[in-house]
């Protein structure tokens, strides 16, 4: 099913456009400044995350957060099994404050998608048992195609308004090799996406890129600049050692803060977010005014899909 979202909504005669957040590495220090009701308010979340081995290294960072100040950092994670094509269903009765964790492993991308759309759809993993659903692909998947994923998300979005469905980049590697450009491509469309269509972005691949210090990783190829994880965050140049699953646990909560509270008033979220490399768009907040909005959001739409079409994705369902 081929599905166009215009970020645009007409209130009592009035075009109101949409803002799309992007979560990455300039939000995770911000963190630290985020008020504790804010904190508080994330404690009261309920997640759906499916994944494999480097997710499995983010649940060790929430964790492990959690363990070191728990009024902090309150998610806690609890184990969720499946039958190989979708998650279990949910508890009778499902809890504030807890991440389900459904370690899915690698089955293909193409699973991956189908996957989380017959946890929702078919097990129930949406609202009123959970309020978010977090779907990782992994390094591994970089011949996914981008467009299949915006589609599938798009879609569970518009059967399901009560849940926030929060998009995600593909993880890096440390390598300068062309898998790496692959993923770099891959996340700059759906960047590119999000941007203009209203959506959360839990942007994994640039905070992977950037120390802690806020230095970027990168490698050239063709005359352009592609990102490629800090060594410091991984032992074998993928998985995330303990530094590097504390510092994607950190973007997990900004990015959760973001629905704890309005953008406006998150601390989490910075007023100058700093350029990503050529080929991604631009990052941070994008909002449109109310005169030219929807000149913009078409021309956007027409944009991504020349941009997906031209990095040979083209829209087809998976097998």
């Amino acid at each position: 099913m081929q599905r166009s979202l215009v970020a645009i909504v007409a209130i009592m005669g009035c075009t109101v456009a949409i803002q799309g957040q992007i979560i990455n590495h300039d939000n995770v220090d911000a963190v630290a400044s985020l008020v504790q009701s804010t904190m508080d308010a994330v404690g009261q979340q309920r997640w759906l995350f499916t994944h494999a081995s480097v997710g499995g290294n983010m649940i060790d960072g929430m964790n492990s957060l959690h363990a070191a100040d728990p009024t902090r950092y309150p998610l806690v994670t609890v184990q969720t099994g499946d039958d190989g094509s979708r998650a279990e269903a949910p508890p009778s009765s499902t809890v504030a404050g807890t991440i389900y964790d459904c370690n899915r492993g690698n089955p293909g991308w193409q699973t991956k998608v189908t996957f989380l759309d017959d946890s929702v759809r078919i097990a129930g993993w949406h609202d009123p048992a959970v309020t978010v659903v977090l779907n990782k692909m992994c390094y591994i998947d970089q011949d996914a195609d981008a467009l299949v994923y915006l589609d599938s998300m798009a879609a569970l979005e518009t059967s399901y308004p009560g849940t926030t469905f929060v998009y995600m980049t593909i993880p890096l590697t440390t390598s300068t090799d062309t898998e790496n450009i692959v993923r770099n491509q891959y996340n700059a469309a759906v960047r590119s996406f999000c941007s203009s269509h209203g959506t959360l972005l839990f942007d994994i691949a640039d905070m992977e890129a950037h120390d802690p210090a806020g230095t970027e990783y990168t490698f050239t190829s063709g005359g352009q600049t592609y990102q490629r994880m800090y060594p410091g965050y991984s032992s074998d140049g993928g998985h995330l050692n303990a530094t590097g699953s504390q510092r994607i646990a950190l973007g997990w909560y900004a990015t959760a803060a973001t629905l704890a509270v309005p953008a406006s008033n998150n601390s989490a979220a910075p007023d100058n977010p700093s350029p990503p490399p050529n080929p991604a768009p631009s990052r941070g907040l994008c909002g449109f005014g109310a005169t030219g909005a929807i000149t913009m959001m078409m021309l956007g739409l027409i944009g991504l899909k020349f941009q997906l079409g031209s990095r040979g994705y083209r829209p087809h369902r998976p097998s």
